[in-house]
């Protein structure tokens, strides 16, 4: 039996995080008699030689790995764990059976779990993921999460595993002393951070006297979207109260943007970002999220403040949520490390282990 580690879509920053976990914690941690199989959709396969202690196989699309998956799935006693799943192929060979139940394991990353696409050929195509996503060995998500999916599909086995985000390695500096009131605004420029209900809660609930920072670097090709934040911000902040940062950002540079922060502001409607929360965590910078988010469940699991977007917000709910980030034990934090490793060790001992 072989484990393969699938990546099956061309995610660079979430890909390389995961890669980078397994080749410097995960081998430590739980090494194998062997180098851990990895499958990987990459543009770049040259910057994956660096995972050293990896088995890494590269392919140009998503069509290309899923046919390789579905190749090597013919011998059943093969196991494929899916980290995140942005591949419909993927899903389709689990529906028609090319893939089976005993051979797939999947992470949920969050996206692919939701369905915001519109018209008739998305709501075809999500019916028949839910489908396949019942046809699953074992599934692993945030608490959040698992809640949600357990109640479409209640006899599929489920663990808790968070991802293992990229922490720095010096404490993340905390909100930098200033007269001005600024807000971090979504972790992206995806319109599921739905940027342009956030200024005009940011607006209702604060009023005009704030600095709105917005990243914007990622997706590419996203003028359009943009623009239309640009509009947004312009008629409700016509002073220049908000900057559109529209290029992408090195991760130094978002921990500086970060301290520069006194509260976040996160309008999206699932699962998402949670790398940026824990950073925003880490500094005692408190965050906004919409009610919709299942993450809160997992927020609140920990002891850590929850603020919601439909809540009444002023400078003292935040001061008071900034206090208590202040005296919580980030160590015991369960999607901090140490505390997934726990989750991670679980998860590879149930794929790893052979059936008897």
């Amino acid at each position: 039996m072989t484990l393969f580690h699938v990546l099956g879509s061309d995610i660079p920053h979430h890909n390389h995080t995961l890669l980078r976990f397994f080749n410097e914690v995960m081998n430590r941690e739980l090494p194998g008699d062997a180098p851990r199989q990895f499958m990987v959709v990459t543009s770049a396969p040259e910057a994956l030689k660096v995972y050293t202690a990896l088995h890494i196989e590269t392919f140009t699309s998503k069509r290309a790995l899923a046919q390789a998956v579905i190749a090597r799935a013919a011998d059943r006693s093969q196991r494929f764990f899916f980290h995140g799943q942005f591949n419909p192929q993927i899903w389709l060979a689990l529906l028609s059976g090319k893939l089976r139940r005993q051979q797939a394991f999947w992470h949920i990353w969050g996206a692919d779990f939701y369905e915001e696409g519109r018209g008739l050929k998305y709501q075809l195509f999500y019916l028949l993921r839910r489908l396949a996503q019942s046809r699953i060995a074992q599934v692993f998500a945030t608490r959040g999460d698992l809640h949600a999916f357990q109640q479409r599909h209640p006899r599929v086995p489920t663990s808790l595993l968070y991802f293992p985000t990229r922490m720095p390695e010096a404490a993340v500096p905390g909100s930098v002393v200033s007269d001005d009131f600024t807000v971090l605004l979504g972790n992206s420029g995806d319109r599921s951070n739905r940027h342009i209900e956030g200024l005009q809660a940011i607006h209702a609930q604060f009023g005009g006297k704030v600095k709105v920072l917005v990243p914007l670097g990622y997706p590419e090709n996203n003028q359009v979207y943009i623009d239309e934040i640009s509009a947004a911000a312009q008629r409700l902040f016509p002073q220049g109260q908000v900057t559109l940062l529209r290029d992408k950002i090195d991760f130094d540079t978002y921990l500086h943007l970060l301290s520069r922060c006194q509260l976040g502001y996160f309008m999206f409607e699932r699962q998402q970002g949670i790398g940026t929360l824990c950073l925003l965590i880490q500094a005692n910078i408190p965050f906004v999220l919409n009610r919709k988010n299942p993450f809160w469940r997992d927020l609140s699991e920990q002891g850590l403040p929850v603020l919601f977007s439909e809540d009444e917000l002023d400078a003292a709910r935040v001061a008071e949520a900034q206090r208590q980030l202040a005296h919580c034990d980030k160590s015991s934090i369960a999607f901090f490390s140490p505390g997934y490793l726990a989750g991670w060790r679980h998860a590879l001992s149930l794929c790893e282990r052979e059936r008897t």
